[in-house]
C-alpha cells in the first residue's frame, strides 16, 4: 500500500485555547487507523483523531432497493489543541489496531503554541 503523505502540514501554529482539525489521508477501510502520540511538549498541546461524519446514503428507489456505493470512506481528522505557551512534537501514526509495532505511516507535526 502506498501512503501520500505530502498532503499533511509539518508545523502548525496555534493560540492558546484555539482548536484546528486536520483531514488525514483515510485507509480506514484497510483496517488501518490513525493514532497520535506526544514526542515532547505534552503540556503545550494535546493532538487526537476522530472520525468524521458518514457519506451520505445513496438515495432507497421505489422497489426499496438503493445502489451500494462504489466506496464508502469516512474521513479521519487529527483536531489539535494549544493549551500552553511554547512548542510540542506529537508523531500520527497509521497501524493496524492489532499491529500497532509495525504502522503503515508516520508523520511528525510540529507545533507551536502563541500567547
Amino acid at each position: 500500500m502506498t501512503i501520500d503523505l505530502s498532503g499533511l502540514p509539518r508545523r502548525v501554529s496555534l493560540t492558546i485555547g484555539e482548536r484546528i482539525e486536520i483531514l488525514l489521508p483515510s485507509y480506514i477501510d484497510s483496517g488501518n487507523t490513525w493514532s497520535a502520540m506526544c514526542l515532547r511538549g505534552e503540556e503545550v498541546a494535546r493532538v487526537s483523531v476522530k472520525l468524521g461524519d458518514l457519506p451520505p446514503m445513496p438515495p432507497v428507489l421505489a422497489d426499496g432497493v438503493a445502489e451500494p456505493p462504489a466506496l464508502m470512506l469516512v474521513p479521519e481528522f487529527a483536531v489539535v489543541e494549544g493549551l500552553a505557551y511554547g512548542k510540542a512534537t506529537w508523531r500520527l501514526v497509521l497501524a493496524r489496531s492489532f499491529d500497532r509495532s509495525n504502522p503503515a505511516a508516520a508523520h511528525d507535526l510540529d507545533i507551536t503554541v502563541r500567547q
